[in-house]
């Protein structure tokens, strides 16, 4: 390399070595040839290159783009390399070779610094097409090129995790779908979401939700080669495709690893934070020939996963397919359902075993649809909880309930009570509460002719925030009924810490009962902690004769079930009641 302060002295390591001896008085009348002026005016550097001579001059600001202090240098063409960033050398040479117009580089300069140049200028060609030199300049474009690159990457990066996001996910796979359309050959696209994550943001905070996204992110990156194949869609779900499956076995394989990342909480702020995930897949072209109706089934199969406990896989099927349609059907006409006047509610008595007299009933939904027909509350309730139509529908139960409690009372009934069931999302709505008292004050009566019933499941989605909401309606002179005891989280330490009155054991145990020793040994020791407890016991699906002798002779409190009677329309099950 010769520097500005020595080019008139035979120091270059070419001169000592009399090989492709540099004319620097060429150069010298080069630059006096040139309006000096101008050329030291610009911010960037004036470059010559000369293939005979093996010679590279920079003339400029070479301070705040090469690192030298100097304005004018001479590097041979492989001293010059080492300042060109490795993956850019081809791209360099083979720009000014081919005489195009600019060329984006990055260079390390001589502080080390990484910078971005661009290269402009005129190549010379012989008249035989050889390459002979190239006369241009180079300017520093870090900052616009890092902003650039900046904008890019937002464009087609999620920021959170550093995945592909949906749109730049999208092109690359329809352009992996052309290939295998050509190819012949099969990909999978799988859809996986983050089971509960909404109590993860709403217990610890959406900073808590960010890291753990972020961590299982990074969990996913280091399960999978081809990163560009990942994909955060948006929220808790991510995408990824399989690029030419042979067998189904390598599909099972990947679906493991992905429920095996979230097996081991994450520990995030010393709080251990579980999870799991419900995945569906798609094949390519079976269940789809491009990115969108794949995607749709591999996410219509996540949904049955999901319905069907969560934690685990599903492949979509033509079956899968006509569910989703019922579903959907589900979905739209729950929207206009209560409009229609298509729900109903039924009662079913409640009967004290101390002297078969009824002390109440269950007030459960029912829902004809003009379009679908008849559908069942377990088929339709879950959708409704999904879409929060629930909690409309919710106040409409509940407002039916205050309806037949006015009714009763007007009609001189006193002993009794009528439970209504809540879904966690209505205890999460902040104005439960608040509709509560308002149809205690229109149909003025006391709320303690009505008997709040929920779930363990549904508590343990929230347990402070949904214990406190119950606490409220117990202040207001309602009860609270345990239901379905004996399946999901059940945990006999719940009954001391939830604030309830009543425990329903679940329908499961009590038919097994006659037949099961270890049934019957449940029922029986739930009912005598319950009693302890100052805990009245239910139990339900009560069906025949040698159930109600046997749950008499363990002493519960009381039943409901078909042996006495079905949920019937208020007016058939009034006439059951005693004044």
């Amino acid at each position: 390399m010769i520097r500005e302060n020595s080019y008139n002295k035979d120091v270059s390591p070419l001169n000592k070595n009399n090989k492709n001896s540099i004319d620097l008085q060429s150069h010298k009348e080069f630059l006096l040839s040139s309006k000096e002026s101008f050329v030291k005016s610009i911010k960037g550097l004036f470059i010559s290159v000369n293939k005979e001579q093996d010679s590279i001059m920079l003339y400029g600001n070479n301070k705040e783009i090469i690192g030298y202090d100097e304005e004018f240098i001479i590097f041979t063409v492989d001293e010059s390399k080492k300042y060109v960033h490795n993956d850019y050398i081809k791209i360099l040479i083979d720009a000014v070779i081919n005489n195009e117009e600019e060329t984006e580089v990055k260079i390390i300069n001589a502080l080390g610094q990484e910078l971005w140049i661009s290269v402009k200028g005129q190549s010379k060609i012989n008249k035989n097409g050889e390459f002979l030199g190239f006369e241009g300049y180079l300017y520093n474009i870090t900052k616009e090129k890092e902003a650039h690159l900046k904008l890019e990457y937002m464009t087609q990066y999620d920021e959170l995790t550093g995945l592909n996001n949906r749109k730049h996910f999208k092109d690359i796979i329809e352009e992996e779908l052309k290939n295998h359309t050509k190819l012949e050959s099969r990909g999978a696209l799988i859809i996986i979401d983050i089971d509960n994550f909404k109590f993860i943001n709403d217990s610890y905070g959406h900073k808590c939700g960010d890291i753990f996204l972020k961590r299982f992110s990074e969990d996913l990156k280091n399960a999978f080669d081809d990163n560009k194949l990942l994909c955060r869609f948006g929220g808790d779900e991510f995408l990824i495709f399989l690029p030419s499956i042979n067998s189904l076995n390598e599909i099972k394989c990947t679906t493991r690893k992905i429920i095996d990342i979230l097996k081991k909480p994450y520990n995030i702020n010393n709080d251990k934070i579980y999870s799991s995930s419900s995945i569906g897949i798609s094949v390519f072209p079976d269940d789809g020939e491009n990115f969108e109706v794949l995607l749709k089934n591999a996410d219509a199969a996540m949904y049955i996963a999901k319905g069907n406990g969560k934690n685990q896989c599903q492949m979509f099927n033509n079956n899968i397919s006509r569910e989703i349609n019922r579903i959907y059907s589900i979905q739209r006409g729950l929207r206009t359902a209560l409009e229609n006047n298509e729900m109903f509610v039924v009662f079913q008595p409640k009967v004290r075993l101390t002297d078969d007299e009824v002390n109440g009933f269950e007030a459960l939904l029912r829902w004809k649809s003009n379009e679908i027909g008849f559908v069942s509350p377990g088929e339709f309730i879950p959708i409704a909880e999904n879409t929060r139509l629930i909690i409309p529908i919710g106040k409409f139960v509940l407002r039916e309930v205050f309806i037949r409690v006015k009714y009763l009372l007007s009609e001189g009934y006193d002993n009794f009570k009528i439970a209504v069931n809540l879904s966690e999302i209505q205890l999460r709505q902040g104005d439960l509460i608040e509709y509560f008292n308002s149809l205690i004050k229109e149909f003025n009566v006391s709320p303690k002719y009505i008997e709040v019933e929920i779930t363990e499941s549904m508590i343990m989605k929230s347990v402070d925030r949904n214990i406190e909401c119950l606490l409220q309606i117990k202040d207001l002179g309602s009860s609270i009924a345990l239901d379905d005891f004996g399946t999901g989280y059940s945990s006999l330490n719940h009954l001391t810490k939830l604030p309830i009155d009543v425990l329903k054991i679940d329908r499961s145990f009590v038919i097994d009962m006659t037949e099961n020793d270890k049934s019957r040994y449940i029922i029986e020791n739930i009912i005598q902690l319950s009693h302890k407890l100052g805990i009245t016991v239910v139990a339900e699906g009560v069906e025949e004769k040698e159930q109600v002798d046997y749950l008499k002779s363990i002493d519960c409190d009381t039943v409901q079930g078909f042996y006495y009677s079905k949920p019937e329309n208020f007016e058939n099950v009034i006439n059951m009641l005693n004044k």
